[in-house]
């Protein structure tokens, strides 16, 4: 997946220094950290809105970080690679992502002075080359407009250095300001007035849901819509046939992505929830010890060593299968072979783009989250889904014997018939925003 990023762009004409005159949308630039090849759940967002852009005519240029890996026609994908310092120096992020390959021993807490970097690290292992690029890019070949897509927030600057230069700006939150960063006292100032200054230059501000939107309303009185995540039908219709990776003879409750299980995992609630339904798990194991020859769960992500452990450790070892960082088509074919999915958003105003190809699947869900979130209330919306609070072990059992007593049982599982999952597929998801900023394909 290494490779070295590219300089540009090339072999396109330039555009002239200034906006395009009846006001249309002809060349969109895309600025996001993380992007394919990496398969980590925030590289699916931009990817999607990219596939909507071209699909509606759009010229669309990526600008993303060195980190995510390359493809080796990049330049022909209009894909920009700026030079990252994550890349030289050997981190477990590089792991995280893969980047480089290799074994995840555990999960350690940010070294100390990386909380002094406002707004976020990336601001100064990948913006000053990122800078580089994108002003290339407005001199050469002058997008129409920019959508920056955050976490990491370094990637708002960018979208604040292209308003200067007069070109529409859309500033996409894929969680709240700095939702998973905690900076010293002193570096807080300077949080908020980059914050104050994304929200009230950009052109429109967007968010994955209604909760993330009502708040960057409330604080900078500024209007925010809601553009939500969603799944992209042409990458699930590669999923691969993975039902013979299951055990045909008991029911499968699936996990893919990241548990988070480490202690030191920054993540939001998604460790301590992960471990709270364990717990449970091993609860009604200790019950009903013959479960263990009608039930799995089967987890598929990036594990760490500890992770393992304690995923296999006592009787969890009889049911839990971990299989480990598995191809993204490999990990949506488990979504769709699975007898249940388990869901651990991580938040009450998390809605990840998981919670999306899960819905996708078609597979009764079991959501470890708040039951005001906003995981909870789409999962009620869209069918028969379970939502479980991960309040303490005993009560997270009961939740969770009651989902497997209806599903074991072979009930079938149907979606809500009043619920539109189209809505949530990316090709519309990118022309409502396209409506948004009153854009339309140029010639």
């Amino acid at each position: 997946m290494r490779g070295l990023p590219e300089d540009g762009v090339t072999g396109e004409s330039a555009r002239p220094d200034g906006p395009v005159a009846d006001g249309s949308i002809r060349h969109i630039l895309i600025v996001a950290y993380l992007y394919p090849p990496t398969n980590v759940v925030p590289a699916q967002r931009p990817a999607g809105l990219r596939r909507a852009f071209v699909s509606a005519g759009i010229r669309t240029t990526v600008l993303t970080s060195a980190i995510s890996g390359s493809y080796e026609d990049d330049a022909a994908q209009r894909i920009i690679r700026a030079g990252d310092l994550r890349t030289r120096f050997r981190t477990q992020y590089q792991t995280l992502v893969g980047y480089r390959e290799g074994p995840l021993e555990a999960r350690g807490a940010p070294r100390w002075w990386t909380s002094y970097i406002p707004p976020d690290p990336t601001a100064a292992s990948w913006f000053p080359q990122a800078l580089t690029h994108l002003l290339r890019l407005i001199r050469n070949d002058r997008p129409d407009l920019v959508v920056t897509t955050s976490g990491p927030e370094s990637s708002h600057l960018l979208g604040l250095v292209a308003s200067t230069f007069g070109i529409r700006w859309v500033a996409d939150y894929r969680d709240g300001w700095l939702r998973d960063v905690e900076h010293p006292a002193i570096v807080r100032p300077i949080d908020r007035a980059l914050e104050r200054w994304v929200a009230r230059r950009s052109t429109i501000v967007t968010a994955v849901n209604d909760a993330i939107a009502t708040e960057v309303t409330r604080q900078h009185h500024v209007p925010a819509f809601t553009i939500s995540n969603g799944f992209d039908r042409t990458v699930l219709a590669d999923a691969s046939d993975e039902r013979a990776t299951l055990d045909p003879t008991r029911f499968s409750l699936v996990h893919t992505g990241t548990l988070a299980i480490d202690i030191d995992e920054t993540v939001l609630h998604r460790g301590k929830d992960a471990q709270t339904f364990l717990a449970a798990l091993a609860l009604l194991l200790a019950e009903d010890p013959e479960l263990a020859t009608r039930f799995e769960f089967v987890v598929a992500g990036r594990i760490s060593a500890g992770e393992r452990e304690v995923l296999t450790q006592g009787a969890l070892g009889k049911i839990v299968r971990v299989l480990g960082l598995l191809p993204r088509n490999r990990a949506l074919g488990l979504q769709q072979a699975a007898d249940g999915l388990l869901l651990i958003p991580g938040g009450a105003d998390a809605t990840t783009a998981k919670v999306f190809e899960y819905l996708a699947a078609r597979r009764p869900i079991l959501a470890v989250t708040e039951s005001d979130g906003v995981a909870a209330g789409l999962l009620h919306e869209a069918g028969e889904h379970t939502v479980a609070e991960a309040t303490d072990p005993e009560s997270l059992a009961l939740a969770l014997r009651a989902y497997l007593s209806r599903w074991m049982t072979g009930a079938s599982f149907a979606p809500r018939p009043d619920f539109d999952l189209d809505e949530y597929e990316y090709e519309n998801l990118g022309q409502k925003l396209l409506r948004l900023v009153g854009g339309q394909a140029g010639p």
